[in-house]
């Protein structure tokens, strides 16, 4: 009995010692709990960080440690108090840390001789390091910090993975719509952005449950408190914009504030149409975004910036706020903005059906109109012992579509109402009982979308329902959705069990109807529909973590029944089944080199409105007609990452390869007529396979002692798939390659170049002999130029184009003068050469599109800029 007592002992002492832990709780001078405070435990006499931890709102912190030390030395942070360091032994008692109230806000550290420094799983980078002239927002340096990409929508990656959280000073405000604090938060005000590698954001799990996701957080400068900007400018011709962002950061509450007016081109809305990617790992769904079947939306361009050819008039409201509320945070999130746009395009398309070339031409005259208002309500009280969340949202959404359309001569109007509606609630709550967590997930939401449209004339009207002359078309859409679901997790040394159980109703469904002036030509145009989707799933989690090796395996298992009931055709579709989708990753951390696989199982089933037996008019010349019943598409993914990073060169490599292969029991076929109509319809088809891969790899490299950036990447992939086209069944093929470079340096003192270079290569084979080869090339260039209060900024991209006789070069000229710390005056000069429009053309081996796109003519604009 002894030997085993002693055995024990030794246990238990040696896993002390691997696991020592520091906590205590941190005070103000009146014996106030502080929140928000930075704890970082060092080794003594040495500046290496042994771990960290941010206090909670009852002022309490816990540090593990990652190796056990006799003592330590402490050190304690917060805005608006004098820092404090102490050492202290490692007894396991609580400290209790005092701050005392400062006027001097604590100076954040700042490191000068390296601008990317390691604090275990957690990357900062100095901004002041990778900043340069003519940067206005965060986002700007954060495009030239290695390892981290920004898209133009705002879209943030981490060695190709999307990040799972943007906080400023730890607070997570803005959710999944990160980028209006990117796009507008001043980058003076920042002093380093960090990068928390494998992030779990609920704390209650954050030894229990392992992170791959990465977060960014934004630490901000000494003193800095209130902070943003406002601007008025106004051009020719006919040119306006307004914008304020105030914006205050302080221990209690922050709030972030976007208004703007703008008729520029300037994008203000990329930033409000984000998916909360923590919301779909939590639920398996996210909120619902707008669908519609009816209409045209607004046609982007992938060569320009939306501020190269965006003609419309804009304004937007958002207003952020959070603060302490209870033991938790309380925050609201409110958007509005009504859009205006307009825009005319002319188009070629040439479908090479079996025997023949179909030609049409098109012209397009559209106003496009958007009213959109998002409320969002949320409760969060996320600390080490406790977890609950409550978040409540309503949307809105009238889309308006007023168009002139002029198919081979004939003169079309056409108009579109389209209205959405979206009302939901989300909760999350986990308990520990002894050494077991429980978490409940919770979600409701109800959709509504009707629209309408209405045309006169035109292709399909000839073709399909007898020379009617006005057409009207409708459909309501209506989807409640509904999901519970619990998980029991329990940590056994290095093995996580989280066994989720979850339960998901979902009901949809769809009516339309067509109008029209006289009797149609007796095909089925009225649908009522109702689906049922009801799934129970299991999903047995086994997690294994050991120093650099992390193993996850889930065999989710769920008994599905479906059921879609036709009201007109009086028939009904059922299935009842049992799937196996089983995910699985691996990775493994080796002195900075990391490699990640990933496999994964997926069976997804045609929903409404993917299908439906009668036929649906979506636009003047396009019609479909899903008439099926239930079917399904598995999908199989193997994906491997590769990644090496660097940080005291500030480099960082990233690449990775995808294997997708899918085995359908339906296919798409297309139907062009002579006259441009194109009737899609979705048919039974037996095992319609698909495959996919791609190879990408990434190189960021910030060269210090040059003050250069250089980023570099290459993608080279294929996919084949089965097509119908008028009956024609082929196999169509394609491969393509992309590569791009950017280099930032500069030349001589006050004098820098960026500059980059893209190219795409495509082949499309189709009928196994119709081969069609294109490629495109874009080289651009800004050559800046700064002088004490002076910047001047000379912008240009030369565009090349198989297919588009005339090389294109576009050219911007700007020039900033700087009359103090917080004001500044600039003259923008866009499209300096006043180029009118730009062919873009899309193609593959069984149809080409030319599509003419009206640019912004050229622009003088005098901006005035106020800091706050």
């Amino acid at each position: 009995m002894k030997y085993l007592l002693t055995i024990l002992l030794l246990f238990n002492t040696s896993f002390l010692i691997g696991q020592s832990i520091i906590q205590g709780e941190i005070i103000s001078e009146v014996n106030e709990p502080i929140n928000g405070a930075s704890v970082i435990a060092y080794q003594i006499d040495k500046e290496i960080i042994l771990g960290f931890s941010i206090s909670l709102s009852n002022g309490r912190f816990k540090i593990q440690l990652k190796e056990h030390q006799d003592s330590v030395k402490i050190v304690a942070r917060s805005l608006g108090y004098a820092s404090s360091s102490k050492n202290i032994l490692v007894d396991g008692n609580p400290l209790r840390l005092q701050l005392s109230h400062s006027d001097k806000y604590l100076k954040e550290l700042e490191v000068k001789t390296k601008p990317i420094t390691e604090e275990g799983d957690t990357l900062n980078y100095n901004v002041a390091s990778f900043s340069k002239e003519g940067d206005e927002s965060i986002e700007d340096v954060l495009k030239r910090m290695p390892g981290i990409e920004v898209s133009e929508d705002g879209k943030i990656q981490y060695q190709g993975k999307v990040i799972n959280k943007f906080y400023v000073e730890g607070k997570d405000l803005m959710g999944a719509q990160y980028a209006i604090t990117s796009k507008n938060l001043p980058k003076n005000a920042v002093a380093s952005v960090e990068v928390l590698k494998n992030h779990q954001p609920v704390k209650m799990l954050n030894e229990v449950v392992h992170s791959v996701d990465p977060a960014i957080n934004i630490v901000l400068k000494e003193g800095v408190s209130v902070t943003g900007n406002a601007e008025i400018g106004v051009g020719v011709p006919s040119i306006w914009y307004g914008k304020v962002t105030p914006m205050v950061f302080n221990k209690k509450h922050q709030t972030i504030n976007v208004i703007s007016s703008t008729n520029s081109g300037k994008d203000e809305l990329s930033a409000f149409n984000a998916i909360n990617l923590f919301d779909y790992l939590e639920f398996g769904l996210i909120e619902s975004v707008p669908s519609f079947l009816l209409g045209k939306q607004p046609m982007e361009n992938n060569l320009f910036k939306k501020s190269e050819y965006n003609d419309h008039q804009t304004h937007t409201l958002t207003t952020n706020y959070i603060t302490g509320f209870g033991k938790g945070d309380l925050k609201v999130n409110i958007d509005a903005y009504y859009d205006k746009r307009f825009q005319e395009l002319a188009s070629n398309t040439f479908y090479f059906v079996p025997n023949d070339t179909i030609a049409i031409k098109n012209l397009q005259q559209s106003t496009f109109n958007k009213k959109y208002i998002k409320t969002k309500l949320t409760y969060e009280h996320n600390a080490d012992e406790n977890y609950f969340k409550n978040v409540f949202h309503f949307k809105f959404l009238e889309n308006e579509e007023i168009s002139s359309f002029y198919q081979n001569e004939e003169y079309i109007p056409q108009n579109t109402n389209r209205l959405f509606y979206n009302i939901g609630n989300k909760l999350s709550k986990i308990i520990k009982l002894g050494n077991i967590y429980y978490k409940l997930n919770a979600y409701l939401e109800y959709t509504n979308t009707p629209e309408q449209l209405h045309f006169t004339g035109g292709p399909l009207i000839n073709s399909m329902i007898d020379s009617l002359q006005k057409v009207e078309q409708q459909t309501y859409q209506r989807h409640l959705k509904t999901f519970i679901g619990t998980s029991i997790i329990k940590k056994w040394k290095n093995i996580t069990l989280d066994t989720k159980f979850s339960f998901n109703y979902s009901f949809k469904s769809l009516t339309s109807d067509v109008f029209t002036d006289k009797e149609g030509s007796g095909l089925n145009y009225q649908n009522d529909l109702y689906y049922h989707a009801i799934i129970p799933k299991v999903s047995p989690s086994i997690q294994y973590k050991h120093k650099r090796l992390l193993l996850s395996v889930i065999p989710n298992v769920s008994y599905q029944t479906r059921i879609l009931q036709d009201q007109f055709q009086i028939s009904e579709s059922v299935i009842h089944q049992l799937i196996f989708e089983p995910t699985a990753y691996i990775t493994y951390n080796l002195a900075g080199v990391k490699w990640s696989g990933h496999y994964s199982y997926n069976t997804n089933f045609l929903e409404l409105p993917q299908m439906y037996s009668g036929i649906i008019i979506n636009n003047y010349n396009a019609a479909n007609q899903q008439e099926l019943p239930i079917l399904q598409t598995k999908l199989q993914t193997f994906r491997n990452e590769l990644s090496y990073e660097i940080p005291m060169a500030s480099m960082n490599f990233y690449s990775s390869y995808e294997y997708n292969t899918t085995n359908k029991d339906w296919i798409s076929a297309y139907e062009v007529n002579n006259e441009g109509v194109t009737l899609m319809k979705t048919l039974d088809y037996e095992n319609n396979q698909g495959i996919s891969q791609k190879l990408e790899g990434n190189i960021d490299w910030f060269i210090l002692a040059l003050r250069t950036t250089i980023k570099g990447g290459v993608e080279v992939g294929e996919s084949e798939e089965n097509v119908i086209l008028n009956g024609d069944d082929n196999r169509n093929k394609n491969n393509f390659i992309q590569y791009e470079g950017i280099i930032d340096f500069p030349i001589i003192k006050g004098l820098v170049l960026s500059t980059f270079y893209t190219r795409y290569n495509s082949e499309n084979t189709y009928q196994e002999m119709n081969k069609v080869n294109w490629s495109q090339e874009i080289i651009g260039g800004e050559l800046q130029f700064s002088k004490k209060k002076h910047l001047l900024k000379w912008n240009n991209k030369w565009i090349n184009h198989t297919f588009v006789d005339d090389q294109f070069l576009y050219m911007d000229l700007s020039y900033q003068y700087k009359f103090n710390k917080k004001t500044k005056i600039k003259f923008i000069a866009q499209n300096l050469l006043n180029h009118q429009s730009y062919t873009q053309t899309n193609m593959n081996a069984y149809q080409s599109n030319q599509t003419f796109f009206y640019l912004r003519p050229r622009q003088l604009v005098l901006e005035l800029k106020f800091s706050l």
